[in-house]
């Protein structure tokens, strides 16, 4: 009758000290590192433009054909950056006369959806979205640069 009481309390003074041990640890784990805002890689058709070049008229092909290429490079922490090359063309639909905008610099987006690019014709900031294979950007600062223009990945 000893044995048999011993074998079955061995086991279970065993299982009050393993959970006894485990019981006093009141720190929360390590939250994970931050995911890093999206990768925006890719070649990119427009798909709509609107701001100040269009007197504030949404616009697309065949009006507004325009294509993006960016490269990014690894994010770091709540920010990654990269080099966009764009270029747009616009034709005024009431004369013909053609307006092209091409420009090439680095950009940094954020994990808060802001974003910024230094281009060799200008400077902007704004904010960015990305659904699926959709790139939106908004063009805050300065105001002569003021636009929405919406992307689509390829």
């Amino acid at each position: 009758m000893k044995k048999r009481l011993r074998t079955l309390c061995v086991p279970l003074v065993v299982a009050t000290l393993v959970v006894g041990c485990g019981g006093g640890d009141t720190m929360d784990p390590e939250p994970p590192p931050a995911a890093g805002p999206p990768d925006v890689s890719g070649t990119y058709s427009l798909v709509s433009l609107t701001g100040v070049i269009t007197q504030g008229a949404t616009i697309g092909p065949p009006i507004a054909v325009g294509t993006a290429m960016i490269s990014q490079n690894p994010g770091s922490g709540d920010s990654a950056s990269g080099t966009m090359s764009m270029l747009l063309t616009v034709t005024n639909p009431l004369n013909g006369e053609v307006t092209e905008v091409a420009d090439q610099g680095t950009f940094t987006l954020r994990t808060d959806g802001s974003w910024e690019f230094a281009g060799q014709l200008q400077q902007n900031i704004g904010t960015y979205t990305l659904a699926g294979n959709v790139l939106t950007v908004n063009v805050t600062e300065p105001p002569a640069a003021v636009a929405t223009t919406v992307w689509q990945r390829q």
